[in-house]
C-alpha cells in the first residue's frame, strides 16, 4: 500500500510539473533575443548619416514588433526615434516604419518598442532594420552593441578626456584564444576628418605590427565605443601584446588614471569565433555591414503553440513524446526516493493506527 501510494504521488506531481511547463511554453516569447550581461558597449549618439541597424533572417510568420535597447549618453528627454524595416538589405524597399519617443533616462538603459502591421509572409526572409533620429538631427540616444566572442580586458567607461592628436601606447595579456578586436571609448570620431589607426605588436621594440586596422570612413561615433576589429589571432591565450593607437586632431579618447597618476586610455578586448548558424547576419552603420557584432534587440513574430511543439519535435529528432515519457519517469523516481517516502509512511500510519 505504501509503495503504491508513493508512486501515485510521485507520478501525479511529475505530470503536474510537466503540465505547468507546457503552459509556460504557450506564453509569447521573442523569435530573436540578443542578450549581453553585463552590458558592455554602446554605439554612441544616433546620427542621420550613419544610423545603426541590423540584418537578420526571420524564421517565423507574422513579424510585428522589434524592441531595441537604448541609453541616453546626453540630454535626450524629447528625442523621437524612427525604426525603418527594409526588405533584404540596407537599400531594400521600406516595408514598415514606426516612430516613438522612447522612455529612456540617463540613469540607465531602457527598451524602445516599435510595433507595426504584421508581415504575414515573413518566414525564411531576410530583413534590415535601422534606428535613426526622426527629425534628421543627431540625438544623444545610443543603441547597445554586442561584439561577438568573449570579453577579456574589460575596463569601464573612463572619467576624463585624453589629449587629441597624439599616439597612445599600452600593453595587455590576452585572456582567450582568437583575439579579434579592441574597443576604445571616444568623445567624437569622424573618420572623414582624419582616421584613427591601431597597430598591434608582440614586442614593444618591434617595427612590424602583426595587425593594423582603422575604422571605416562611414563609422561616425559620438560618445560611444570605437571598435578596432582585425583578423582573429589564433593561439593568443596568455600572450602579451602591445598596442599603438594613433588619433587625429578631432578625436579625443576617454581614459582614466593609472597607478602612477598618469592619464591612460581605457579599452576592452574581444576574443572568439563567429557562429555561422545565427539568424543575426550583421550589424550595420549606414550602408556598411559589420558581421562581427549585433545590436541588442528583441524581434517578435507570431508564435502559436503548435509552432513551438513543431520546433521541439524537430530538435528532438522526432522523439519529443519519448523524451517527455522519460522525463516523467525520471522525475517520478526522484520524487519517490527523495520526497515522498516519509510522507507516505505517515499517511498510512494515520489511517491505520495498528501499523507501527
Amino acid at each position: 500500500m505504501k509503495t503504491l501510494l508513493g508512486w501515485t504521488y510521485s507520478s501525479l506531481t511529475a505530470l503536474l510539473i510537466l503540465a505547468i511547463s507546457v503552459i509556460g511554453l504557450r506564453s509569447p516569447r521573442p523569435m530573436i533575443d540578443v542578450r549581453s550581461t553585463p552590458l558592455i558597449t554602446h554605439a554612441g549618439g544616433l546620427t542621420p548619416n550613419s544610423p545603426p541597424g541590423q540584418l537578420f533572417r526571420c524564421t517565423q510568420a507574422g513579424l510585428h514588433r522589434i524592441d531595441v535597447l537604448l541609453i541616453a549618453v546626453g540630454p535626450a528627454r524629447h528625442a523621437r526615434v524612427r525604426m525603418r524595416l527594409r526588405d533584404q538589405s540596407t537599400a531594400g524597399l521600406i516595408l514598415r516604419e514606426a516612430t516613438i519617443t522612447p522612455g529612456t533616462h540617463q540613469t540607465g538603459p531602457a527598451w524602445a518598442r516599435f510595433e507595426f502591421e504584421p508581415l504575414p509572409d515573413s518566414t525564411n526572409r531576410t530583413y534590415h532594420l535601422s534606428i535613426e533620429p526622426a527629425n534628421e538631427a543627431a540625438t544623444s540616444l545610443s543603441t547597445w552593441v554586442r561584439y561577438h566572442g568573449q570579453v577579456g580586458e574589460n575596463d569601464p567607461w573612463g572619467d576624463r578626456f585624453l589629449e587629441a592628436g597624439i599616439t597612445h601606447r599600452g600593453e595587455f595579456v590576452s585572456d582567450h584564444a582568437h583575439l579579434r578586436a579592441l574597443a576604445f571609448p571616444v568623445e567624437t570620431m569622424f573618420p572623414v576628418l582624419g582616421s584613427a589607426r591601431l597597430n598591434l605588436y608582440t614586442s614593444p621594440d618591434s617595427k612590424d605590427p602583426i595587425r593594423t586596422t582603422t575604422p571605416h570612413p562611414s563609422d561616425e561615433i559620438s560618445a560611444g565605443w570605437a571598435f578596432f576589429a582585425f583578423e582573429p589571432i589564433p593561439g593568443s591565450r596568455w600572450k602579451r601584446y602591445h598596442y599603438e593607437l594613433q588619433t587625429p586632431e578631432h578625436c579625443r579618447l576617454i581614459g582614466t588614471e593609472d597607478k602612477n597618476r598618469a592619464s591612460v586610455p581605457v579599452y576592452k578586448t574581444f576574443h572568439g569565433l563567429d557562429d555561422p548558424t545565427s539568424p543575426l547576419l550583421a550589424m550595420t552603420r549606414g550602408t556598411r555591414q559589420h558581421s562581427d557584432r549585433d545590436l541588442i534587440l528583441r524581434i517578435w513574430a507570431d508564435d502559436p503553440p503548435a509552432a513551438v511543439f513543431t520546433r521541439l519535435q524537430h530538435r528532438t529528432d522526432g522523439k519529443l513524446w519519448l523524451a517527455a515519457l522519460l522525463w516523467i519517469a525520471s522525475t517520478a523516481i526522484c520524487l519517490r526516493i527523495f520526497v515522498f517516502p516519509r510522507e507516505c509512511e505517515r499517511t498510512v500510519s494515520d489511517t491505520n493506527p495498528s501499523v507501527s
